[in-house]
């Protein structure tokens, strides 16, 4: 039954996806404004705030901050990489990429040396990364530069959300986080030219109805996000992390009928070459993924 409901989970991580991608590049909302929006409903999680609230070392209060300063410059990076690429090829990458760094930060640490199983995750999960970002026509470095980057973030940004988890309500903390993540943000717009690219306007049709769509995705995320924090806590973590190749999967079928039926909602490269390489790439990241997480 927990296994169903992973890959539940995963199903609506991947339509969140396809929302954020539909948004940014359909919609036309520049990644900084997005970030800006997204970040700034996120002071909503405060309203919980004196329930969960206790008192806090300074320099647990610290690393909180820093990890929510990293996670606001994290989500920018993503949502460019999204905006400049195809979402079932920056999400296979981004998130295949993150264990790998995740397992160079310990080694960088000396906390433990790669074991073997963490080496054979490591010649599946590089080339599956390479492999889902090949395009023989406008292949970008810098695209995939922003791609490695958002991946380190993401990274750095667990290293340090764990690392200011060490005690105390875990809610707690994440309040200093989102009030961190938010608080930057919303201090940019005493700048004209970070004011400007957060409340610019570009003309699109049905432009109330971007709004709308904009909330409903907070929500569904918001609420999956939630799904996902209990998942960890009655399932086990490797079986979470493991089935994280269902949400690839997922974007992959989700935007194969959506490019065939619905190009006004995503609009992707769909000739056979193309998918026999999507799936392959995702076949190397999932097997990646299992070995990582379970050997």
């Amino acid at each position: 039954m927990v296994t169903f409901l992973i890959i539940v989970q995963y199903l609506v991580a991947a339509s969140v996806d396809i929302f954020d991608k539909f948004l940014i590049s359909k919609r036309k909302i520049e990644p900084f404004a997005y970030t800006f929006f997204t970040l700034a409903l996120g002071l909503l999680y405060l309203v919980i705030w004196p329930w969960v609230y206790e008192p806090l070392p300074f320099r647990e209060i610290l690393v909180n901050l820093s990890s929510g300063l990293i996670f606001a410059l994290t989500l920018y990076v993503f949502f460019k990489a999204l905006s400049e690429g195809e979402v079932s090829r920056v999400i296979p990458f981004v998130f295949g990429l993150v264990p790998v760094f995740d397992m160079l930060f310990v080694w960088l640490t000396g906390r433990n040396a790669l074991s073997l199983p963490e080496l054979a995750a490591l010649c599946l999960l590089l080339p599956g990364a390479l492999l889902i970002s090949y395009r023989r026509e406008n292949f970008s470095a810098k695209h995939i530069g922003t791609k490695i980057l958002a991946s380190f973030l993401f990274s750095l940004d667990y290293a340090v959300w764990q690392y200011g988890n060490t005690t105390g309500n875990m809610l707690n903390h994440l309040m200093w986080d989102r009030l961190a993540a938010a608080g930057i943000v919303i201090l940019l717009l005493a700048f004209p030219y970070f004011r400007h690219r957060a409340l610019k306007h570009t003309h699109v049709a049905k432009k109330k109805q971007t709004t709308w769509l904009f909330l409903l995705k907070q929500a569904v995320g918001g609420l999956n996000f939630i799904f996902f924090s209990w998942l960890l806590v009655v399932g086990k973590i490797p079986l979470v992390n493991s089935l994280q190749g269902f949400r690839y999967l997922f974007l992959l079928l989700f935007s194969l009928f959506l490019s065939h039926k619905y190009r006004h909602i995503l609009d992707e490269d769909i000739n056979r070459h193309t998918i026999k390489l999507k799936f392959a790439a995702l076949g190397l990241i999932f097997l990646g993924t299992l070995i990582l997480f379970w050997f």
